[in-house]
């Protein structure tokens, strides 16, 4: 469920993935330790709960491969760690902007590298724009619909990009200027995308019929694009160093870096980045507790509050810290017996959200009702949430024809003239014992109202890639998005259900999409507020989703981890600002 990828993305932890209470949007949690002048070397291990999809920005659309490749990869504009606002970063200024909000002209810095020391250029922005374009890559269609009214992108010299728009977008600065930028000379060495032009991009016909459009998606739908640490670097202050599949993947800090002492937000002071793989929360806390790991950016509810004794353990700091992200439960209404508005509001009168907030979140989040980020003023606070009341799931369920007619306690119906039971199955990703808990509740709630809902865990590479060709019943889910103005285009619009888009449910309603299509090209907020208020009761009335929560993230670290902040910038933390004193260093020889 942040994002864009650009703005949505879809995150393994993410039912629990963020959170708010000591330290937010740009707050601090100083470490223990030794103080003084902050120091370059030694590593930071950091938990990551799987591996990730992916390395490479493009064809990638989970959180934790963001919050991997935003330390290697760089944009025009980035997000200011503390305010949000937007600053320039391969480009030397904000873009200029035509009166019609169609023409962005943007400069490029001189003297940009690539970690392998080849230089950045106007023509890797419009190589890269050629990437997320092609509509042949078909992972790149969670970041390919921010960019649709992208009509050109030309680079007038060796130093200036100018990017022409079909029709305006209200945040086509913040979407423009964030694209990561990646090297033509190694992901396209025989030069396929100089055989296509922008206006090819547009027609899926089009771009079937171009062999070097082809060619290109072929090789850059490849595993090898994805997973090569070779193939996938970038201008940032970090570099790929080696992927362990289900241990660890490795980044270095690079040593070629253009802009090395002079970015605030990346000092990079940790000579390597270590994402340890441990699949399971408690194995995870024991590490932290061993000191095998430095850091966890989400500790299951229940040991954050009741386990991780901060007392009998002085060396590890307890955090909170909130980013805008919410959890659901995902409704398929490509599946026959989801298709039917009633059982789907049936099912939502099942879940207990109170009781599993309490239980499972020990109280650690906020209800949300809608698919709008709960802190946003778009945010429509009139809409209710579906109570918890099995009486009222059964009286839906009879009322749209559901009985249990062989007294086997599953309710049935004729459809298109078979007898078909109401069961079910529900997808979560294997070692979130969060969503096991909030599915297997679930599904015993089910049966008391006579559905039968199994309990699937996958693999989180598995489970992103049934979601994408919608082969689940329910899923367990969340969205993380950047802290910018709601466009919730990517999950909604009816154009997102194929092609593995975003709306994994299928959802298709015709005035939504309208509401979707003005949003996008609205500079009055408080038209878009209209918009989006509109568009949040449709949704509501459709039940889609079964909305869970707004999450307080809660994260833990070794305290000889210095500087340690937190900030509504994705993925809320920033570990290249980390500094570890030389007293306590563990994986490099002190000079």
């Amino acid at each position: 469920m942040n994002s864009k990828f650009a703005s949505l993305l879809l995150c393994t932890t993410c039912i629990l993935f963020t959170l708010l209470a000591g330290c937010s949007g740009g707050g601090e949690a100083n470490t223990g330790g030794d103080s003084g002048e902050a120091t370059r070397g030694d590593w930071a291990v950091i938990h990551e709960l799987s591996d990730p999809e992916g390395l490479n920005p493009m064809v990638t659309n989970d959180a934790s491969s963001s919050a991997l490749f935003n330390r290697v990869y760089e944009k025009l504009l980035e997000q200011d760690f503390e305010t949000t606002e937007l600053y320039p970063v391969l480009a030397e200024n904000r873009p200029t902007i035509s009166a019609d909000h169609l023409t962005y002209t943007f400069s490029i810095r001189k003297g940009v590298t690539f970690s392998d020391g080849k230089p950045l250029t106007a023509n890797d922005v419009v190589f890269s724009y050629k990437v997320v374009k092609n509509p042949l890559i078909t992972d790149g269609a969670a970041l390919r619909n921010y960019y649709e009214s992208v009509a050109n992108v030309e680079a007038r010299d060796q130093y200036t990009v100018v990017i022409t728009m079909t029709q305006p977008y209200f945040l086509a600065e913040y979407f423009l200027g964030g694209l990561w930028i990646m090297p033509e000379h190694v992901l396209d060495p025989e030069n396929l995308t100089d055989g296509y032009t922008f206006a090819e991009t547009m027609s899926l016909a089009t771009a079937q019929s171009s062999a070097s459009m082809k060619k290109f998606a072929n090789w850059y739908n490849s595993p090898e694009v994805k997973r090569d640490v070779k193939l996938n670097i970038g201008s940032g202050p970090y570099m790929f160093d080696e992927w362990k599949t289900g241990e660890s993947i490795t980044l270095q800090r690079s040593p070629k870096w253009w802009n090395a002492g002079n970015d605030k937000w990346n000092p990079a002071y940790p000579e390597k980045l270590f994402y340890k793989v441990i699949n399971d929360r408690s194995a995870a806390v024991v590490a932290l507790k061993n000191g095998e790991i430095d850091f966890m950016e989400y500790v299951p509810a229940a040991k954050f509050v009741e386990e991780l004794d901060t007392v009998a353990t002085p060396f590890i700091r307890k955090a909170t810290y909130k980013t805008q992200i919410y959890s659901y439960l995902g409704l398929n209404m490509g599946n026959p017996i989801l298709a039917d508005k009633a059982v789907r509001k049936a099912m939502a009168h099942c879940l207990d959200r109170d009781a599993l907030i309490k239980q499972v979140m020990r109280g650690l989040a906020s209800a949300v009702n809608s698919p709008i980020y709960d802190d946003r003023p778009e945010y429509d606070a009139s809409i209710k949430g579906v109570r918890y009341d099995l009486n009222e799931a059964k009286r839906i369920l009879a009322s749209a024809g559901w009985k249990d007619s062989n007294g086997d306690g599953i309710v049935e119906k004729n459809l298109n003239g078979r007898i078909i039971p109401l069961s079910l199955s529900i997808l979560v990703n294997a070692g979130n014992e969060t969503r096991e808990a909030i599915a297997v509740s679930f599904s015993d709630e089910l049966r008391k109202v006579g559905i039968k809902l199994d309990v699937r865990k996958l693999e989180w590479s598995v489970f992103l890639e049934n979601m994408r060709s919608r082969k689940f019943d329910i899923s367990i889910g969340a969205w993380v998005n950047d802290p910018i103005p709601s466009d919730p285009y990517q999950i909604w619009h009816s154009s997102q259900v194929g092609n593995k888009g975003s709306n994994y449910v299928g959802f298709k309603n015709t005035r939504a999409d309208q509401l979707l299509e003005m949003n996008r090209i609205e500079f009055v907020e408080q038209k878009r507020i209209a918009y989006m208020r509109e568009f949040q009761q449709l949704v509501a009335d459709e039940q889609p989703y079964i909305f869970l929560w707004s999450p307080l993230n809660p994260g833990a670290y070794n305290t000889r981890l210095q500087n340690v902040k937190f900030s509504y910038v994705r993925p809320g933390y920033n570990p290249t600002q980390w500094w570890i004193p030389k007293s306590l260093w563990k994986y490099q020889e002190a000079q």
